[in-house]
């Protein structure tokens, strides 16, 4: 976390201002624990209550689900993000959720709760890969983070320095011609977030090649800089995002 942290504010990661930075994500993270369970345990109203959604989002949803398509969200993982998946499960629209191949306890029990609010959860497999192609054919929602890194993932820029992301949701959007909607999480107060809208990505062409998937990807990191750099204390991130150290 404080190399994490130091490549995102550009800092040394040796800056005695990592510490306090990372005291923020620490308790950043915890509150948004206690949202969360909170809310699963007060129930469906209680997940739509804590966390808004603008008119706007969903224009833009049901705009990219008209093409007939499917629509890919994603974004980086920041507090609250739990809760949006919750309530993207609410919204009315057939979600699968693609999460970590290889789930830790807690994941599992996350994607348990998935289950419970609407959202398929499937770790990502070839398996779940095939499911998540079938569900854009018939103009379905993908939704799958973007920041977290794999070994079998592209070498990619990323706050100017080289990390191994995933590109599942490009090759996926070029595949079927489905848009990419960027979308993330703000924590305005106990209990309460609202849903920040970004870009949508679109590219029909077709060319679903490894230059065009690489372009794409690299678009997206790009917004999801922005959004992780408007509140870095609350990009949650905690396996190590760059390979090198942040001097």
């Amino acid at each position: 976390m404080r190399r994490n942290q130091a490549v995102v504010r550009g800092l040394a990661a040796s800056n005695p201002e990592i510490s306090e930075a990372l005291r923020e994500v620490a308790v950043n993270s915890a509150l948004g624990l206690v949202d969360l369970y909170s809310a699963v345990a007060r129930g469906r109203r209680a997940v739509l209550d804590s966390c808004h959604v603008a008119d706007e989002v969903h224009r833009r949803c049901r705009e990219c689900l008209g093409r007939g398509r499917g629509l890919i969200l994603v974004g980086p993982h920041m507090v609250g993000g739990e809760l949006l998946t919750l309530r993207a499960g609410l919204m009315g629209f057939d979600v699968q959720a693609l999460s970590d191949a290889h789930p830790a306890a807690s994941h599992r029990t996350e994607n348990a709760i998935r289950e419970r609010f609407g959202v398929v959860a499937t770790p990502v497999s070839r398996a779940a890969v095939a499911e998540a192609e079938a569900r854009l054919d018939r103009n379905g929602v993908v939704l799958t983070g973007i920041d977290v890194p794999t070994r079998r993932g592209e070498r990619l820029t990323f706050f100017g320095r080289e990390a191994r992301l995933p590109t599942l949701h490009a090759e996926l959007a070029l595949r079927h011609g489905s848009p990419i909607y960027l979308l993330a999480p703000r924590r305005d107060g106990d209990d309460s977030y609202s849903v920040e809208s970004g870009d949508v990505f679109e590219d029909d062409s077709g060319d679903a090649g490894p230059s065009r998937v690489r372009e794409l990807t690299l678009r997206v990191l790009a917004a999801a800089e922005e959004t992780i750099s408007r509140r870095p204390g609350h990009w949650k991130m905690v396996r190590p995002v760059w390979t090198e150290r942040a001097h």
